[in-house]
């Protein structure tokens, strides 16, 4: 070990955020002298802040490394490399750059560099939003580090930490800040320490110790002024000034926040200084300042977004950290708006909102030469590893197995990065309200509606122009919606009365132009993706029990259909005559008569769906019976629905259970016949995404198909996202469980409709199937039946 120490020297690479200083590991051993003439420029480019110029002499160096066979050069010239684009915030470069550097080290047995390694990684985790992976990182790290004793110690202490306190375990982060500052100081490295201290700080505000705040950052401040550690200066400012701010002391904050903006921001990204003192303004009524603040914010932050790593989760993950700018830029400029009626303003934050909210599924979308038809075989062993683990989780839930399919997603996520770095990102050229406008028919309106804690927004668009309404606050939503849920779900006759009270909560202050639209799109944000929408009563003259016939629900008089974002919508493309596929009545329980397997392993069993089976073969013959496959009992099981799939059905039809998985933001998971071993077969968004599909429709008619957490500017995630992001055109689903005999009462009508009539869409079959039920069940609780159904479309 000691010549592996000699050979890498002592520099480090650069780690974290608001933590180091970028520094590339300088070769005290280069291989030859083409490897040192390469590193040298390389870190005479780097040290003169011309990153961009830099990294492709580390690369050549690396691979030098590599052809001279001397794999500590090559993974320290890797390193450098990704420090190099991570130096300049372009995560799309620097992670195959540090995969690249782990690969050599690991199968070497180099220590350093691998720890090394995963500091740079925990940094990029730290930078993208991507925490669980930054923990991950770190604590390997570590655990080689405190074996090694090397250097990557303090640095990997503090990843630690900074990942810890933004997961809000602030008890478990603070002893490793301690550590991690000591460390530094006693090293006399004034400059790390300064910027831990300031980390520290920001997280002490946070979490409201603010007495605890107040000493380390002033600490810090006292380091930066006597050792002139200017690149360290901006985040310690901005962390007094919210600090000062908490304690009311506005004059201060106001000039410290001044003082951050021009300061030289260092490695902290300087959207996050806009933003923060677009906050402080907009929270003191200084709506023009804040509106300027929160527009710088945003153009960094799309500039974050270009170089994000290509994966989804990685993609999620920033787009959730950077909601804060776009929500800033729409409270300023709606605000704005509507004291000077500047309709400019109004194009604006649509246009902003737009861009920003679902950019991650707009770049999963199929495009040419899709990332997904270069993955290797690998991925799919990997997801078929990811899968074993959810099953397994699914039936003995335990911190052990959720890290090691945390581990496996995150692994996966790094081959899709690879998979995808020769796309290119998707800029949008169009404005959302000029695309709007191009695709809306005469005869409909969009709603869409964005949802803070503070209140919310309702904008209306259809082809003449675009109006802005206020909408509730999140809090205020999301009781309304649960009480109206629960009493619907229910079925309470107060949830007419709740209906009306809903109905005009959302829609009472909006202009008839656009409420006399036949066909709303809605879309939804927040608790609003839990609201059967159908079920509003529009009359509030007839919330009547006893007056089932009238047209009292917003589905009658309207055709609705929620859609993922306007700058998704399409022109509509019907499917006539397309291949139906249809899975039910899959066999879940070794005790099921038609099982054929081991019958003694029954990990997770759940209850038979006999009825499935027919309702698929009705749903097959109201659709083309010339035109399709019928998978139930033993053929519903994962590998034969996955080779169906593969020859891109146009309809896609689930009759299943679906389950809640263990990870990935409470989706939904399809479950599958069980396999001849006993295992149950599971779909879920993992693979789905995986796919390139061009389905007219996908219909998931099981128990609460479209549940799944709803992130900010990210949606709803689970199934839904899903199956749009692989390439459906509309996915019908549920919000809570129906019995299954009336769910293929509605199926069947459905199915009609939509051959009939497919110019008219999913969304229009769908209303026309809920009267049909409600005609044919005038008592009782029929609501809980045609209420749980709706259509997301991008049509």
């Amino acid at each position: 070990m000691s010549i592996v120490v000699a050979t890498l020297g002592s520099a480090l690479v650069a780690s974290s955020l608001c933590g180091s200083t970028w520094r590339a590991v300088k070769n005290v051993k280069p291989a030859s002298a083409a490897q040192i003439a390469l590193s040298k420029e390389g870190h005479r480019l780097f040290d003169s802040g011309e990153y961009s110029r830099a990294r492709p002499f580390f690369r050549l160096a690396a691979l030098r490394a590599e052809s001279d066979g001397t794999p500590s050069q090559a993974a320290l010239s890797w390193i450098n490399a990704g420090a190099a684009a991570l130096a300049r915030l372009d995560y799309r470069d620097a992670l195959p750059d540090f995969l690249k550097a782990k690969r050599i080290a690991e199968t070497s047995g180099l220590s350093r560099p691998l720890a090394m390694t995963m500091s740079n990684l925990a940094s990029l985790y730290l930078q993208m939003g991507d925490l669980e992976a930054a923990v991950r990182a770190a604590k390997d790290g570590l655990s080689i580090a405190a074996v090694e004793r090397t250097g990557e110690l303090p640095w990997l202490r503090f990843q630690m930490a900074t990942a810890l306190a933004q997961l809000h375990h602030f008890d478990e982060a603070e002893p490793l800040y301690r550590q991690a500052i000591d460390d530094m100081a006693e090293g006399n490295n004034f400059e790390t320490t300064a910027r831990i201290l300031g980390n520290f700080g920001n997280d002490c505000v946070r979490a409201g110790r603010l007495d605890e705040a107040e000493d380390v950052l002033s600490e810090a401040l006292l380091l930066v002024r006597l050792h002139h550690l200017d690149d360290a200066a901006a985040n310690i400012l901005r962390s007094l000034a919210k600090l000062k701010d908490r304690q009311g002391d506005q004059r201060s904050a106001r000039a410290l926040f001044d003082a951050a903006i021009q300061a030289s921001p260092g490695i902290t990204p300087r959207w996050l200084l806009y933003a923060d003192r677009g906050d402080f303004r907009l929270n003191r009524n200084d709506l023009r300042g804040a509106l300027a603040d929160f527009r710088e914010a945003r153009r960094f932050a799309s500039q974050m977004r270009r170089d994000t790593v290509p994966a989804d989760l990685s993609r999620v993950n920033l787009e959730s950290g950077l909601t804060r700018a776009s929500a800033g830029l729409i409270a300023a400029g709606n605000r704005l708006a509507r004291q000077t009626s500047d309709a400019s303003l109004l194009r604006e934050t649509f246009d902003a909102a737009e861009q920003d909210r679902l950019w991650s599924l707009r770049s999963l979308l199929p495009a040419p030469n899709d990332w997904r038809t270069r993955l290797p075989k690998k991925y799919w062993d990997l997801l078929a590893q990811y899968q074993a683990l959810e099953r397994d989780l699914l039936a003995h839930p335990s911190a052990d197995l959720a890290e090691q399919a945390s581990a496996l997603r995150e692994e996966m996520q790094q081959i899709q990065a690879t998979a995808a770095s020769r796309s290119g990102s998707r800029i949008e050229s169009e404005s959302a309200l000029a695309h709007a406008n191009r695709v809306l028919s005469a005869d409909s309106v969009l709603l869409s509606f964005y949802v803070t804690q503070s209140g919310g927004w309702l904008w209306a668009v259809d082809q003449q122009g675009v109006d802005v309404y206020p909408a509730p606050s999140l809090e205020t939503l999301k009781n309304a919606v649960a009480d109206f849920r629960r009493a619907v779900t229910t079925g309470n006759p107060n949830s007419l009365e709740l209906g009306c009270a809903l109905y005009q909560l959302l829609f009472g202050n909006v202009s008839t132009r656009y409420l006399s639209r036949k066909r709303w799109l809605l879309e939804l944000d927040g608790p609003l993706f839990d609201l059967p929408f159908a079920a509003l009563v529009v009359d509030p003259g007839k919330a009547d029990p006893k007056k089932q016939n009238e047209p009292n629900y917003l589905f009658q008089r309207k055709i609705l259909q929620a859609i993922p974002g306007a700058l998704m919508l399409e022109h509509p493309s019907p499917s006539r005559n397309g291949i139906f596929l249809g899975i039910g009545d899959p066999i879940y329980s070794p005790a099921d008569s038609r099982y054929q397997g081991d019958r003694t392993k029954h990990e997770v069993v759940l209850p038979r769906l006999p009825a499935t089976e027919a309702e698929v073969e009705a749903c097959s013959r109201a659709w083309n019976p010339a035109r399709a496959r019928l998978l139930t009992g033993p053929d519903a099981r994962l590998t034969t629905v996955q080779e169906a799939l593969r020859s891109n059905p146009s309809i896609i039809h689930f009759a299943t259970h679906v389950v809640t998985a263990p990870e990935d933001h409470s989706s939904g998971l399809i479950a599958l016949s069980l396999d001849r071993k006993g295992a149950m077969g599971f779909i879920g968004p993992a693979e789905i995404a995986a796919y390139t599909l061009t389905p007219s429709l996908v219909v998931l008619n099981g128990c609460h198909s479209a549940q799944g957490e709803a992130l900010p500017s990210a949606g709803l995630m689970g199934l839904t996202r899903a199956w749009l992001g692989a390439g459906a055109r509309s996915v019908l689903a549920t919000r809570w469980d129906i019995p299954d005999d009336a769910g293929e009462d509605i199926m069947v009508d459905f199915y009609r409709t939509f051959r009939a009539q497919p110019d008219r869409g999913p969304a229009f079959a769908l209303q026309q199937a809920q009267g049909a039920f409600l005609r044919s069940h005038p008592g009782g609780n029929a609501t809980q039946v045609w209420g749980a159904y709706f259509v997301l479309g991008r049509e």
